[in-house]
């Protein structure tokens, strides 16, 4: 698949952004670094994949004349105190321009790096939790994912976990200047990996098509992610067919595009205790849990409209989706979803996953996010919120 190379305006601050999407994208680095008359760059970049998808060799050959400062010290799902390590290292290299390389918890890391690390209040939790403001944009960033599932590189939002609870900060300038999306850098990925970033990626398209705060132009980004994503996730995981692979990397491109302007929702929402707690992976959880919302968000559960659009307008936005996955109505999606799951080797019974006691659903319960949640089209009570996760898959 050659390299695409892509202009668009970013939909918040209108400010243009350069895309580079395609096999080989990723040769396209020192093009931008010479652009900015960079020196010295700072890389984010996974512990792990940053060798095996071979990343660092391409990069530190194209780069052979700067001076490179290499971060990773943080945990996959990352932590405030990861984030203060890394504003610390940030600020000691002093470098013109950041890199990051990896999957959606790396970008993150690295959005958050450079955002705190040039406001003008050094009160890191207030700047997490938004009671501080965000005022100045930081350096250059450079977002290179080498999964193909959290859409990261596209977004202007990043999340991090304090105390086990999930804070999702979000701004216009938290959105990377580039995007290089090279599908060659999942190609390592293991057969595991690239089911949980797949599911995340298309869990991430479902949830913005049916969002209350989707758009035209969202429901697009989506549609297209859904429609590359269905015939290519299988082949990928169960052959490693890499063609296949190369789809699932730019639709997860899109899914991002797609959440950074309709949010991700329930399902998102109800997720993150389940990776904190649990111990389960970020898309994984995500997935465990959307199964149950095509009937909860076609109106088949006692809920409220959340959508000021109406339920006409759901009804329609449902049968569509419906459509689009290939099904005609909410319980054929259902059952689809986690046979889907079970088919890419992914256990769906929560309790063999850890969550066996009422204790486990409550601490659940306590932890949903609810930005993410009441973004969902119906609003969920406890019982309901209950009911979904006691619920059998």
């Amino acid at each position: 698949m050659p390299s695409v190379y892509i202009f668009f305006k970013n939909i918040s601050s209108m400010k243009i952004k350069k895309e580079y999407v395609g096999v080989g994208s990723l040769h396209k680095l020192h093009e931008i670094i010479e652009y900015h008359h960079a020196t010295k760059i700072f890389i984010v970049c996974g512990k792990r994949s940053f060798y095996i998808s071979d990343a660092r060799d391409i990069i530190y050959t194209q780069l052979a004349n700067k001076t490179l400062f290499q971060f990773s010290d943080y945990t996959s799902n990352p932590k405030i105190e990861d984030v203060e390590k890394g504003v610390l290292k940030l600020k000691e290299a002093k470098p013109d321009i950041i890199v990051s390389v990896g999957g959606g918890s790396t970008i993150d890391m690295a959005k958050l790096i450079n955002i705190v690390a040039h406001q003008l209040s050094n009160d890191l939790v207030g700047i997490v939790t938004g009671k501080k403001k965000v005022t100045v944009k930081g350096l250059p960033l450079i977002a290179i994912p080498t999964t193909s599932g959290s859409g990261s590189e596209a977004t202007h939002f990043a999340v991090v976990y304090m105390n086990n609870k999930k804070y999702s900060l979000a701004h216009d300038f938290i959105l990377p200047d580039y995007a290089i999306v090279d599908p060659s850098l999942t190609y390592s990925l293991s057969p595991r990996l690239i089911a949980i970033s797949g599911i995340d990626a298309l869990s991430q398209a479902i949830e913005s098509y049916w969002s209350i705060s989707s758009t035209d132009k969202s429901k697009q980004y989506a549609s297209k992610a859904i429609k590359m994503i269905l015939p290519a996730l299988v082949d990928a995981v169960k052959i490693s067919d890499e063609k296949s692979k190369n789809t699932l990397s730019v639709a997860a491109h899109f899914a991002g595009k797609a959440i950074n302007i309709s949010k991700t929702t329930a399902p998102h929402a109800i997720s993150y205790p389940l990776t904190a707690f649990f111990g389960i992976p970020h898309g994984y959880a995500v997935g465990l849990i959307l199964g149950k919302f095509f009937a909860i968000n076609a109106g088949m559960y006692d809920a409220e409209l959340l959508d000021r659009r109406g339920w006409d307008y759901l009804k329609r936005t449902m049968k569509r989706l419906f459509k689009l996955l290939g099904f005609s109505n909410a319980y054929e999606c259902g059952g689809w979803w986690y046979k889907l799951m079970s088919a890419l080797g992914l256990e769906v019974d929560l309790k063999k996953l850890g969550v066996r006691k009422k204790e486990d659903v409550d601490l659940i319960i306590e932890n949903v996010n609810m930005d993410r949640l009441n973004n969902n089209p119906v609003r969920l009570s406890r019982s309901l919120l209950r009911q979904i996760i006691e619920q059998p898959n």
